[in-house]
């Protein structure tokens, strides 16, 4: 009978793992998640701001050359941003599927509680591997949009000179 509780309390550290890379992994979620709310949101104020130009060019009026330079600098920037959004979304996907991936390890370690079979350890193994892949694909994107990030301020601060 102790054999049993030894291993039920094993199998259930075991299980808790996992959950400790679920809140590691739901914390970075949170950072993007804030991270792509400021991208879009900046992205329709630049529509925004450039649609004004238009209606200004569709009047017939004729744009000065700052505001000449702003448009041109929000069309670029609006790309560069479209860019950054995507990769930021990929990140979050990426991490959204690792928590799945650690939930399910957390399942195949608490059926191989029930089971002896080693396609379910296996199972397990290989779930939390790809999770783990998946963190990682997850922070390379985070990691180019943060590079990307840096060139947008660049545009930026040069439209305004």
């Amino acid at each position: 009978m102790q054999t049993i509780q030894i291993t039920a309390i094993q199998v259930i550290q075991a299980m808790l793992a996992p959950a400790l890379g679920i809140s590691a992994v739901g914390l970075l979620l949170l950072g993007l998640s804030n991270r792509y709310s400021t991208i879009v949101n900046r992205i329709r104020l630049l529509n925004d701001e450039k649609r004004r130009y238009v209606r200004m060019l569709a009047e017939g009026r004729s744009l000065e050359y700052a505001d000449n330079v702003r448009f041109q600098s929000v069309a670029r920037q609006t790309e560069g941003l479209l860019m950054r959004s995507r990769l930021v979304r990929n990140a979050l996907l990426a991490m959204q599927t690792a928590i799945a991936l650690f939930v399910i390890t957390s399942l195949a370690i608490g059926l191989s509680l029930f089971s002896d079979s080693e396609l379910v350890r296996a199972a397990a193994l290989v779930s939390f591997l790809t999770g783990m892949a998946a963190v990682l694909v997850g922070i390379l994107f985070a990691g180019i949009e943060i590079r990307r990030s840096h060139k947008i301020v660049l545009l930026e601060v040069r439209s305004e000179d």
